[in-house]
Order: C-alpha cells, then sequence, then structure tokens
C-alpha cells in the first residue's frame, strides 16, 4: 500500500481505494477509518493522523451513494432499554426499525439500569465510543439519564420518548399524559361518581406526576377536593395494582371507580374487586392507561387511553436523525423540542354510571 494515489489494475484502468484500504494503509479497523470521515470525537489524536495520511496517499475520495448501496448506514443511534419485555418495549422496537430502515439508520440496542447513575453513564459512554452518534431514551431511561447528568450534558443528541414532560438536555416526543387523564376521570365524573380513587405510579417517572395531576384537576373541575388518602403511589405491576386497591376499599368501602395509572395497575385492580366479591362495573368502575394488550385481555374489558408508542417511536427517530445531521454539518442544535402526538380514550365495559 506504499504507493501514491489511486492504484491501476489489469484491465480497469483504475482501481477505486476503498475503505478497506485506508484501514489497512493506516493500521485501523474500517470503524475507525468510518469515524474519522464522519468527524466522530471517539478517535485518538494518533489514529487520526494516521488516517488522515492514508487518505491524502492513497487519494481516496468518500462516495456516499456507494457506501450506502454497500450496506454502510448513514446513521448510528442507541436505543436503551430496562430489560423488560412487555408491549411497549415492542413498540420501541417495531418503531424504532421501521423508522431506521427508511432513514438508511443503524439502531443498537443496549440494557440499561435505572438506578445505577454510574452504570447508566458508562453505557452511554460505551455506546459513543462505539460510533454511537445520538441516544433513544425511553422513559423511565429519559428521567433516569436527566438526574445522571444533571451537571454534566452527555454531549450528544438524545430524544425521550413517552415521558410526562419535557427533560433538560434532550428532544420530546410523547402524548399529553395530563389532559387525557384529566378527560379520563370527567369521563368518570359525567357518569356520576364522585368517590374515585386513584392507583399511582411512582414518583421516579414523570407520566406518574402528571396523571395524578389530572386526575386532581379534573376534580377541582367540578368542584371536588382531592383527598390524599385516596391516592396511592405503588409500582407499576399487577401484584401492585391488587394491593393498592385494597387499601382504598378499606379507607373507602363507599369507592365508586378508580383510576389506575397503566392498565396493569388497573387489571390488579379489577382482580382485587373480584376477590371481594365487587362486581365490575356495577359496583366499581375501573378506567387505565395505554392501551396495552392486557386491556382486552381482563374482564370486563378495560376502559383506558390509547396512545401509539410505535408512531412515537418513529417521530422519536426522526427527530433525532435531524439533529445528528445538524450536529455533523456544524449547525447550531435547536433548544429543547417538545413534539406532543394525539391519544384518545377507548371505551370498554369496565366502567358505567355511578350505584345511587
Amino acid at each position: 500500500m506504499g504507493a501514491e494515489g489511486p492504484r491501476r489494475t489489469r484491465g480497469s484502468g483504475m482501481h477505486k481505494v476503498t475503505l478497506r484500504d485506508v484501514a489497512a494503509a493506516a493500521g485501523v479497523s474500517i470503524m475507525t477509518v468510518s469515524n474519522v470521515l464522519h468527524d466522530k470525537p471517539n478517535v485518538g489524536e494518533p489514529s487520526r493522523g494516521r488516517v488522515a495520511e492514508a487518505i491524502r496517499r492513497l487519494g481516496y475520495v468518500p462516495n456516499r451513494a456507494a457506501q450506502q448501496l454497500a450496506g454502510e448506514p448513514d446513521l448510528r443511534l442507541g436505543l436503551l432499554y430496562t430489560g423488560v419485555l412487555n408491549s411497549f418495549a415492542a413498540a420501541l422496537f417495531i418503531g424504532s426499525m421501521t423508522a431506521a430502515s427508511r432513514l438508511h439508520a443503524e439502531v443498537s440496542l443496549r440494557l440499561a439500569s435505572i438506578d445505577d447513575p454510574d452504570a447508566l453513564r458508562t453505557v452511554l459512554h460505551r455506546m459513543g465510543n462505539a460510533g454511537i452518534e445520538g441516544f433513544l431514551l425511553p422513559a423511565p431511561i429519559a428521567e433516569a439519564a436527566a438526574l445522571a447528568y444533571a451537571h454534566e450534558p452527555p454531549g450528544m443528541p438524545a430524544v425521550a420518548i413517552a415521558t410526562g414532560f419535557p427533560l433538560p438536555g434532550m428532544a420530546c416526543v410523547r402524548c399529553d399524559d395530563r389532559r387525557a387523564a384529566f378527560d379520563l376521570v370527567s369521563l368518570l365524573l359525567d357518569l356520576g361518581h364522585t368517590r374515585i380513587g386513584h392507583i399511582s405510579g411512582p414518583d421516579s417517572q414523570s407520566v406518574s406526576i402528571v396523571r395524578r395531576e389530572g386526575y386532581q384537576a379534573a376534580l377541582r373541575a367540578r368542584g371536588l377536593m382531592p383527598r390524599p388518602e385516596l391516592t396511592v403511589g405503588t409500582t407499576f405491576t399487577f401484584q401492585a395494582g391488587i394491593a393498592a386497591t385494597d387499601a382504598l376499599l378499606e379507607r373507602e368501602p363507599g369507592l365508586t371507580a378508580i383510576f389506575a395509572a397503566n392498565d396493569t395497575l388497573a387489571a390488579g385492580a379489577i382482580a382485587a374487586a373480584h376477590r371481594r366479591g365487587l362486581n365490575v362495573p356495577d359496583a366499581l368502575s375501573v378506567v387505565g392507561y395505554d392501551d396495552s394488550p392486557i386491556a382486552e385481555q381482563v374482564w370486563p374489558a378495560l376502559t383506558t387511553v390509547r396512545q401509539d408508542s410505535v408512531q412515537l417511536t418513529r417521530q422519536a427517530v426522526m427527530v433525532l436523525s435531524a439533529n445528528v445531521r445538524a450536529r455533523r454539518a456544524g449547525s447550531e442544535e435547536p433548544g429543547t423540542q417538545e413534539i406532543l402526538l394525539p391519544s384518545e380514550i377507548v371505551r370498554r365495559a369496565s366502567v358505567a354510571p355511578a350505584r345511587r
């Protein structure tokens, strides 16, 4: 590889210099050459210098169209998830992969812990060193990342997916959970329910906060003061929904409706009611949130809020891709971007007028 400029081959005149040629001449990997060409910050100066010298000496000219035809992705994005396999995780995978395919991007999946800020920073750092240029951070990882980088921004574009509100240092694609919760509780109020309990998720997740705010705002809008004892905070699990419902019914035997902050909690609420011999919805109306598969698997089928998590993720990929390209071009990245997508109430058999 010591010859200057493009190499000659018999019968073809000139041999086009490839990334592989440059990598061999510089003594580095093809990925390192690609990172240098994209001006990524994860290549040391000695390697960067050898690649630059090899490019000059061999006369290498990047051909973006050829790279794409050869299958090299134009963008490398990272999607973090907690390892919990549910309908939301499935939507994340489907939405990110379909959008990435259209944009000629590659999405790398990584497990991440929301309980260890140092471990989360390490995962993001290693992904950046491996060539990832931007991150897709679904809730609750987005909230954990915002805390982990509270005093030291990650320095790379990131988009939060399905959080309750925008988070510092990243764009956000979400639905208006507060408004949807307000409308859902208003439906119960329209049916004559005034003693409505709420099973809330953990405050470490922003959706728990805004859904509870929507519940409280709906009560106040009808002249009812929210009663603290009628809200139980817990985790987003089926067993937690059972325990929270038992607690609410012990505190308020005259309770006629429950708004659970997700469908799994609502399914637990229905199970707890059945165990007590309470008919749903005649004795107790129950509503949930997310319209996950369990909403149609429980009996009676659950009234809930539907949000299109696949579309949320697709939109997040588009926003992240645009921000990565802007960063490559040296353009000033936009400030906090917030995109709100619509949601809707799906009414099923778990609600009925309040008993007299």
